[in-house]
């Protein structure tokens, strides 16, 4: 029964701390509620008419549908986000406290104490995905996997075929949420196979081949998932991870080694032990061996990744130090748990049974110092000022939503911009609710809130005052809290380059096929003629701004381009990881160019790569630079 009161705790306490907040301005919390705008109206989602969605689509979807339900039963947009994660968090902390308690009171208090120390030095914490990151379906499959441990560590002392089918079948479904919960789930679920398989094997000299199966069917489970592979794609994706205290890679491999280290000596103690005491259905031991698994598992599974990303190049540091959260948190754990352990100062004797043992007082207690240990710590980390104002940024997300619903405006023809609001609401109405694609101009908006090239969008969506809202530029009656403008009212087009782009016939040589996204070039040079307007001839200083892209696979991630035009100074620019996606530039016009018709605008690429010399696919075409929109305009620009 205390199971139901548990699960309404939790959703109480959730939804104290997470109304009308957010606590992180991640570019993140963008995707995730683009992701979630998707699924609440589908749940099937075929490639052809969400291609907005670019790497999310292929991103496990099912923390997103929680999210979902929420949104459903009347939370606002980001109050579905952060309450289905913030209460994925209180699952986490009652689980893990309720576990300590089981072991002792002392080590609870202990593990508290070392959490709190932890959430102000490191932050490194279950649910500190939350808190100036925006990891949100991170946290959410570590509730699903701590349930998924929970539930196995009752199944194991029951029936060994049993378990075996059940951590299977709970590695791919958490696997369906996201990677590292899922490793770390996949090695806790094996280590505790594992070592009751060891107490069979020295203890009673049985070979059990059910527990050696189950061993190689968990793994499987690891990478039989489908979206195993597809997020080990995606782990090649650079980004930022903040904690209160900037953490090296070095640094978070050497907590992993001391967190490995503790984890083994109290399983090797634990594994001298009489087979019996382990696999007790609960008491002290079946705490012990559980969450020393799951600190050894998750210093592993931070292991491997860095092992990976370090010496052969897979993935990236920023993939790896996501395991922070669970290195940090099970280090705390794990820690004073050693202590008891290995040193033998546990509160009960694995020989008798804990209510023998334990004070009257401290039995009739019951689960409630674990209820109070998870209020305690959830406060010290979610009571802290929202970094936006969530009641209007929901409304106007809203209205933004009943733009592309009622006027029909979604994707590459509108935008929202607005100046009084943060550069990532920008970019997340736009990409979430007007569903527009991840392109140059839309990636702009995270700078300033403003679009690099307004007048390439059909219509931009802003807030009545705001400095696009200019006389004579409105399209039809306000939507709530919007207007709609024209956007070349706003400011003139670009030369598109795109398939059927206004650019495509000043291409000259050089050039591949115009794509989706723009043109890539074809080798070491390529030429762009661009038409020379009379307004643009009577400019008295002028400059060619160009919207470009690199090509940079992870093998090759450098790409250099010198741009010029006869008579002019060149210029070179490199193109990085940061900037794979969009590098805007400018190129000085001298006088003489603006004189004729035309101007040439030369690229010449430094070290053009094919993918077929990189490993990356069977393309022959010596990609370089792609191009995405070029225009004259006055120097200096406006940005």
């Amino acid at each position: 029964m205390w199971g139901v009161g548990a699960a309404v705790w939790c959703v109480l306490l959730a939804g104290l701390l997470s109304t009308d907040r957010l606590l992180s301005l991640s570019v993140d919390s963008s995707y995730h509620l683009q992701v979630m705008e998707v699924v609440r109206h589908a749940f099937l989602i075929p490639q052809k008419g969400h291609e907005f969605m670019a790497e999310m689509f292929i991103y496990p979807k099912l923390s997103h549908r929680f999210a979902a339900l929420f949104a459903t039963l009347g939370w606002s947009e980001l109050n579905a986000l952060l309450m289905a994660g913030v209460l994925s968090a209180a699952v986490v902390w009652l689980v893990l406290f309720d576990q300590a308690r089981r072991v002792s009171l002392t080590y609870l208090v202990a593990s508290l104490g070392f959490m709190l120390v932890n959430i102000f030095a490191v932050r490194g914490a279950f649910g500190a995905e939350l808190v100036n990151n925006f990891f949100f379906p991170q946290i959410v499959g570590e509730a699903v996997a701590m349930l998924c441990l929970v539930g196995g560590a009752a199944l194991l002392p029951r029936s060994r075929p049993l378990y075996v089918v059940y951590a299977t079948a709970a590695v791919l479904f958490c696997g369906c949420f996201h990677l590292v919960p899922t490793l770390k789930l996949a090695g806790a679920l094996m280590a505790m196979l594992g070592l009751a398989w060891l107490r069979d094997l020295i203890h009673a000299r049985r070979f059990d081949w059910v527990g050696l199966v189950g061993l190689v069917a968990i793994a499987g489970g690891v990478v039989g998932s489908p979206y195993f592979w597809r997020m080990r794609w995606m782990a090649a994706n650079n980004g930022s991870l903040h904690l209160a205290t900037a953490m090296p890679l070095n640094g978070l491999a050497a907590a992993a080694i001391v967190l490995a280290l503790l984890s083994a000596w109290v399983l090797l103690v634990e594994l001298r032990r009489d087979p019996g005491a382990v696999e007790a259905d609960a008491g002290p031991t079946a705490a012990t061996v559980l969450l020393a698994c799951l600190g050894a598992a998750a210093a592993l599974a931070m292991l491997a990744q860095y092992g990976m990303y370090v010496f052969k190049g897979d993935g990236s540091e920023y993939a790896v130090l996501k395991h922070s959260f669970g290195v940090f948190t099970l280090l705390a754990f794990v820690t004073p748990l050693w202590f008891l352990t290995v040193l033998g100062v546990r509160a009960v004797p694995a020989e008798a049974p804990a209510e023998d043992n334990r004070p009257a007082w401290v039995s009739a207690l019951g689960p409630a110092p674990a209820f109070a240990a998870q209020l305690v710590l959830m406060l010290c980390l979610f009571l802290r000022p929202s970094a936006l104002d969530v009641p209007r940024l929901n409304a106007i997300l809203h209205d933004v939503r009943e733009v592309r619903l009622t006027r029909g405006l979604e994707g590459e023809k509108v935008m929202f911009s607005a100046s009084d609001v943060k550069p990532v609401t920008t970019y997340m109405a736009t990409i979430a609710m007007l569903r527009s694609p991840h392109g140059g101009n839309v990636l702009s908006l995270l700078a300033d809130g403003r679009p690099d090239r307004p007048g390439d969008v059909d219509y931009i969506v802003t807030l009545p005052g705001d400095a696009y809202d200019k006389p004579g530029c409105r399209s039809g009656k306000p939507v709530g809290l919007v207007v709609v403008m024209i956007g070349p009212c706003i400011e003139p087009r670009s030369l598109l380059f795109k398939a059927g782009g206004s650019g495509v016939p000043y291409l000259r040589e050089g050039w591949g096929l115009p794509e989706g996204g723009g043109v890539w070039s074809g080798g070491k040079r390529a030429v762009v003629e661009l038409p020379i307007s009379p307004a643009q001839r009577t400019l008295s200083s002028a400059s060619v701004q160009v919207a470009a892209f690199g090509f940079l696979p992870p093998q090759s991630p450098s790409r250099t381009v010198t741009v010029s035009v006869p008579g002019g100074q060149p210029e070179t620019f490199t193109f990085g990881l940061h900037t794979a996606l969009r590098h805007d530039y400018l190129l000085a016009l001298p006088p003489e160019a603006l004189k004729g018709e035309t101007v040439k605008v030369t690229f010449d690429i430094h070290d053009p790569k094919t993918p077929r010399e990189l490993g990356a696919g069977p393309d022959d075409r010596q990609l370089g630079v792609g191009l995405e929109a070029m225009r004259i305009i006055p120097t200096p620009v406006m940005r």
